[in-house]
């Protein structure tokens, strides 16, 4: 079924953070033991690992604005939504890029993120 309106303003501020690039506001979403699957890379456990894995992508760009398409919330806190991520480089190049992603919830905080995305061409404008 469709999201709530309290689970949409929870994504909305946690990418607000990320957009911020601020690790101690997007970190407090995290759950201790959180997991972070990041398309085909190794997952990473950890919230400490989650909030490094961020900021060593974030650091090299001059902001990530996500745009949520379609949210839908399943029993146990599954959030499962379609998002548009827009890189804007340090250059001024925007590069816009689809993605899916699964989200589990716990008293407010993620468990687990699985973030389907290819993000080749931003890989490609920062090399």
């Amino acid at each position: 079924m469709r999201a709530s309106q309290a689970t949409i303003d929870l994504l909305t501020k946690y990418y607000d953070a990320m957009e911020e690039n601020d690790p101690e506001r997007y970190g407090a979403y995290y759950a201790d033991d959180m997991t972070l699957t990041f398309a085909n890379s190794p997952a990473v456990t950890g919230r400490e690992s989650a909030i490094a894995a961020f900021s060593d992508v974030l650091n090299k760009v001059r902001s990530l604005h996500h745009d949520l398409v379609n949210v839908w919330e399943e029993a146990g806190g599954v959030v499962i939504f379609e998002s548009v991520g827009t890189w804007n480089l340090r250059n001024g190049t925007a590069i816009s890029i689809n993605a899916c992603s699964v989200f589990t919830f716990v008293d407010g905080k993620f468990t687990d993120q699985r973030i389907y995305v290819d993000n080749a061409p931003v890989l490609a404008a920062l090399a």
